[in-house]
């Protein structure tokens, strides 16, 4: 339920900034694109990520040779 009231606070600023600028298709996409935003980021709020966790993927930095 918190998702929903995110998602609608969410719209509700950017239709005050934008909404002049939208039309009623656009401010119907930008809503559920609002909502599988916030849907995915519950996701990955609810993982549980210990302080001491390594990357899955090691970054190397690419050196040139000289």
């Amino acid at each position: 339920m918190a998702a929903v009231n995110e998602a609608e606070i969410l719209f509700a600023l950017i239709r005050e900034r934008y909404g002049a600028r939208l039309d009623a298709a656009q401010l119907d996409e930008l809503r559920k694109t609002i909502e599988g935003l916030v849907r995915d980021i519950a996701t990955l709020r609810a993982a549980e990520i210990p302080d001491d966790a390594e990357p899955a993927q090691p970054f190397i930095p690419f050196r040139a040779n000289s």
